[in-house]
C-alpha cells in the first residue's frame, strides 16, 4: 500500500490479524477464564474487553484501559510445547481508533500513524526512544504451540511500559520459573492452567508526551484447575499470586491467593462447587500443596520474597546487588 504526503512516498507493509472488541468477553469467556468467569477488579475506567483473535482462532483475552493506554490485564492458558523462533513484529487495533475494521493491523513503519490509531491506545512512536521496554502481559514464552499463537501476543493492547532491567531480568526469570513450576505440578491428566497477568497503573508517571501510563507494578495470578481430573487428582489443584515493582533491582513478592490484591480485586478466580456440594474458592483446591509450591519458588532466588518472610530475606531484598554473602542470623 502507498501513502503519498506531498512528494514523499512511504511504503507500508500491512498484515491483518482478526481481533474483536467483545463486551464482557462474550466471544471468548469460555476459553480463557477459570469457571468461564472474568475477574472482578475495582475502579476500572475506560475498560474495553478484547478477544485476541488471529485468523479464525482466539488466543487470549485482554481488558484494556483506553484512558491510560495500557492493559488492565490479559487472561490466557498455558500449554507445554517446544518453542520456535520469537516473533518481533507489532500490531495496533483499529477498533480502538473508532474504525470499523475488525482486523488488527501490523505496520512496519507506524510512527506516522499516531493520529490514525493512537486516540485510545499506545502506538510504536510512544515507545520509541522512551527508555522503556514493550512489556508483555501475556508472554510469548507461554505460547509455544504455534507461530500464530506467539504472533498474537505482540499487539500493543497486550503491552505496557516496563523498566528494561526489570523486564529482561527478574520478571523474565519469574516467567520461566512459573512455567517450570506449572509443568512440574500442573501437568497431570485433566489439569488446566489459567493465568491472569495485569498491571497497577501509577498516579503520575507517563511517557509518550503524557499519553501512556507507566505502571508501578506488574502482577500475575495462576490457577491450576483440577476440576476436570479424576479421583484423587481432583484435589491436586492450587493457586498463587505474584507481584513485582516496575523498577530497577526489583523483586517478586509471592502471595497466597486469598491474600493477593485485596484492595484491587476481591475475586480473581470464581467459586467452584463440586459434585458433592463442596465449594472451592479462588481455585485453591489444595492449600497445603499451594503453600509448598510457594515455598519451593521462594527458595530458588533471594529476590523471590514470600508475603510473610524473615528479616534476613527482606534485608537481602533491600540491598540486593547480585550477591548476598552475609551469614544468616535472622530466621
Amino acid at each position: 500500500m502507498i501513502n503519498i504526503f506531498g512528494s514523499v512516498v512511504i511504503f507500508l507493509s500491512f498484515n491483518f490479524v482478526k481481533l474483536e472488541v467483545s463486551p464482557n468477553f462474550r466471544k471468548c469467556i469460555n476459553d480463557f477464564f477459570y469457571q468461564k468467569t472474568a475477574p472482578k477488579l475495582k475502579r476500572l475506567v475506560g475498560s474495553t474487553q478484547i478477544c485476541q483473535r488471529l485468523e479464525n482462532l482466539y488466543y487470549y483475552a485482554t481488558d484494556y484501559d483506553t484512558t491510560n493506554r495500557i492493559p488492565y490485564y490479559s487472561a490466557y492458558t498455558l500449554s507445554f510445547d517446544r518453542c520456535g523462533n520469537r516473533y518481533n513484529g507489532w500490531f495496533v487495533e483499529p477498533q480502538l481508533a473508532t474504525k470499523n475494521d475488525p482486523s488488527m493491523v501490523k505496520i512496519n513503519r507506524a510512527n506516522n500513524n499516531v493520529a490514525a490509531f493512537g486516540s485510545k491506545q499506545a502506538v510504536n512512536v510512544d515507545y520509541t526512544g522512551s527508555g522503556y521496554d514493550r512489556g508483555h502481559l501475556n508472554p510469548q514464552l507461554y505460547h509455544c504451540y504455534s507461530e500464530d499463537s506467539r504472533k498474537a501476543t505482540n499487539t500493543l493492547t497486550n503491552i505496557a511500559p516496563q523498566v528494561p532491567s526489570f523486564n529482561q531480568g527478574i520478571w523474565n526469570r519469574f516467567e520461566t520459573t512459573l512455567y517450570d513450576i506449572s509443568k512440574k505440578y500442573c501437568n497431570f491428566v485433566g489439569a488446566r492452567r489459567y493465568f491472569i497477568t495485569g498491571v497497577l497503573p501509577s498516579k503520575n508517571r507517563f511517557m509518550g508526551n503524557g499519553r501512556v501510563n507507566i505502571p508501578d507494578h506488574y502482577w500475575t495470578a495462576v490457577c491450576c484447575d483440577s476440576s476436570g481430573a479424576n479421583d484423587a487428582l481432583r484435589n491436586e489443584g492450587w493457586s498463587a499470586g505474584f507481584l513485582g515493582e516496575n523498577v530497577h533491582n526489583s523483586s517478586i513478592f509471592i502471595y497466597s491467593i486469598q491474600n493477593f490484591l485485596p484492595t484491587t480485586s476481591p475475586t480473581l478466580f470464581a467459586d467452584y462447587t463440586d459434585q458433592n456440594g463442596n465449594t472451592v474458592k479462588n481455585c485453591l483446591f489444595n492449600p497445603t500443596k499451594a503453600d509448598n509450591i510457594i515455598n519451593e519458588i521462594a527458595s530458588t532466588d533471594v529476590r523471590y520474597i514470600k508475603e510473610k518472610t524473615s528479616l534476613f530475606r527482606r534485608v537481602c531484598k533491600a540491598v540486593y546487588n547480585g550477591a548476598c554473602y552475609f551469614v544468616r542470623v535472622f530466621g
